[in-house]
């Protein structure tokens, strides 16, 4: 009996190590996003925090240097442009990632609102692989 309670709790121990490892195995292995959700991800991420902030506020009003700022804080792998548009159709502005011109084989594109003195205007945003980094 006291055989049987041992080989138990032994066989406990090894499945328990196992699976342990399994996890860990499991996370590590699949731990990052596809290139392209990852690059739609920080595109996203920008524009929530130049949004959040007030740059797009500040940018209307002609100082858009936080903006540009903002878009040489993204990963150096990673190019993006901003358009700024009002109601009507109007280009406020136009910024590019510096060292950024050629689009790279994948591109993202990210369109959104924001209002600044009563007034919708709306964000274009492309991001895209500089490259090379492909």
């Amino acid at each position: 009996m006291r055989a049987f309670a041992i080989t138990l709790d032994s066989l406990v121990a090894i499945a328990f190590v196992f699976l342990a490892a399994l996890m860990l195995y499991s996370q590590t292995f699949y731990s990052y996003a596809p290139r392209g959700t990852y690059l739609k991800q920080i595109t996203l991420d920008t524009l929530t925090v130049l949004e959040k902030t007030g740059e797009f506020g500040y940018a209307i009003d002609e100082n858009s240097l936080n903006i540009r700022s903002m878009l040489r804080a993204t990963p150096i792998q990673i190019c993006m442009q901003l358009t700024l548009t009002n109601s009507t159709g109007h280009q406020i502005f136009t910024i590019v990632k510096d060292d950024c011109r050629e689009h790279g084989r994948e591109l993202q594109v990210v369109t959104m609102p924001v209002e600044h003195d009563g007034k919708i205007y709306s964000v274009f945003a492309q991001s895209w692989y500089k490259k090379g980094s492909e």
